[in-house]
């Protein structure tokens, strides 16, 4: 059985996406879907020296692109986030143990121009891939020209993939009709994602943060707190 998964490129994401992308035979970048305001594609969450949860964000040209793809969202540049994250992140991590370590690779890519948030969210995922020694084969649904809507999207990524079975998250269960997907030969699996706690610069553990936070507190035993918080059904 070859397995397969899924997912937005979604900004500096959480770490039950490597997860996810750890535990599959190949892995698939949902680029060509719905970007979606006020989701995690263009923003999450780090933890602040005073304890504090903090926002970070790409900036993103939304008006009059209510339909738009995430592959054709366009970032706000008259902003300096690259100077921003850059700044943010070292402030409030460089008593990190592991900052030291990481912290150069993300400043190369600060350091680049960026004009699709896409493109910026990708070379994050693949740069954090690295870093955790992950090496789960990944490809683009735009390049894979990946179609339909919810179930039929899940499909064709199984079809193109050449892949029998799909590890779907939590809220498939909203939206994913199984049994089309069982009667075309691919079976399903459904990821449950807790938190290990592991040790953060303030005292009160934040579950679920972007993973820059795990790299940073936890260094080359991030993959393994990571992987230990997944579960399948």
């Amino acid at each position: 059985m070859s397995c397969v998964a899924g997912h937005q490129p979604n900004l500096y994401p959480y770490a039950g996406f490597f997860a996810k992308v750890a535990n599959v035979d190949k892995f698939v970048i949902a680029d060509n879907t719905q970007y979606v305001k006020k989701e995690y594609h263009n923003r999450n969450r780090i933890k602040l020296i005073d304890g504090s949860i903090h926002w970070l964000t790409v900036p993103v040209r939304n008006s009059g692109k209510f339909k738009q793809k995430i592959n054709e969202a366009e970032i706000e540049n008259s902003q300096n986030w690259r100077r921003k994250h850059e700044k943010t992140l070292y402030v409030n991590y460089r008593k990190s143990p592991f900052i030291d370590l990481y912290f150069e690779e993300f400043q190369a890519l600060w350091r680049k121009e960026w004009h699709l948030l896409s493109e910026y969210n990708i070379a994050i995922i693949k740069l954090c891939l690295k870093l955790l020694d992950i090496s789960t084969p990944v490809a683009l649904a735009s390049e894979m020209k990946i179609s339909g809507n919810s179930t039929g999207y899940i499909l064709d990524i199984c079809k193109k993939s050449k892949c029998n079975a799909y590890m779907h998250g939590k809220h498939a269960y909203d939206y994913v009709d199984f049994q089309c997907l069982e009667e075309n030969g691919i079976a399903n699996f459904i990821q449950t994602y807790s938190a290990v706690e592991y040790h953060q610069t303030s005292t009160t553990f934040s579950p679920n943060l972007s993973i820059v936070d795990i790299l940073f507190n936890c260094g080359e035993d991030s993959k393994k707190i990571i992987l230990a918080g997944q579960s399948l059904a």
